[in-house]
């Protein structure tokens, strides 16, 4: 026990970090972290991915629970409560994420999916004809329970009002300053990868109410965040 107290306080002593960034998918991760390379530099900046218990840094296996020294920022698709558990951050450490209306994101993590399995497949030049046979419906992804609440899962043991910063991607630009303005960034650019806006175009409404009914909990997350947005933007008048 005494060795595991130790252990804790030397990884919250030896990890130097200035800033969490949990990457929700489809939620203009990609947009945002380069944005924070520009502000903090790409070599502080170093993507952190958490998943099924497994870590990887810069997309390599880590098995450490102290990062690198120059480690500034950690952005990527990073479970809070595993992150949590790895690296025992102190909790005053600013934490910041990106939501998006909870059908928006579905609908957009399919495309960008299925867009993905085309690519690699290249069944034309590979003379193949299986991904009709391979690719699921909308509705079909959107009710497997692993895709489902996503951005819930994400930040399960932290409540809304406990991060540092939400911001919505339908307002990225504006929210993206007021980010810029509460952690003090004097220069920033902003950058747009992948950044469609409406995906749904096409969608029947009835599919769109069931993805919102398969995604209840995401939807009450991204209504608490839309509301803490609006007090935010209330209070900076």
């Amino acid at each position: 026990m005494l060795r595991f107290i130790r252990n804790m306080m030397d990884s919250r002593v030896h990890n130097h970090i200035e800033l969490i960034s949990i990457h929700v998918p489809k939620t203009a991760g990609t947009s945002f972290r380069d944005t924070l390379r520009d502000v903090y530099g790409a070599e502080h900046v170093r993507r952190l991915d958490i998943a099924d218990n497994k870590l990887h840094l810069d997309q390599q296996p880590f098995d450490e629970n102290v990062l690198p020294k120059k480690v500034k920022v950690v952005h990527g698709h990073m479970y809070y409560s595993l992150f949590q558990e790895k690296f025992q951050m102190d909790r005053r450490i600013p934490i910041v994420t990106w939501l998006r209306d909870p059908v928006e994101r579905v609908i957009s993590n399919y495309n960008y999916l299925s867009k993905r399995l085309a690519e690699e497949l290249n069944e034309e030049e590979k003379g193949l004809n299986i991904l009709a046979k391979m690719r699921r419906t909308l509705l079909e992804y959107a009710r497997d329970e692993i895709n489902r609440n996503r951005m819930s899962k994400f930040l399960d043991g932290i409540e809304p009002d406990a991060l540092f910063f939400i911001g919505i991607t339908d307002h990225y630009s504006e929210d993206l300053r007021d980010l810029a303005r509460l952690l003090g960034w004097k220069d920033f650019a902003e950058h747009r990868h992948n950044i469609t806006g409406t995906t749904s175009e096409g969608v029947d409404e009835v599919s769109k109410a069931e993805i919102r009914a398969l995604n209840q909990l995401d939807e009450k997350l991204y209504q608490s965040a839309c509301v803490l947005r609006h007090r935010r933007r209330k209070s900076a008048k």
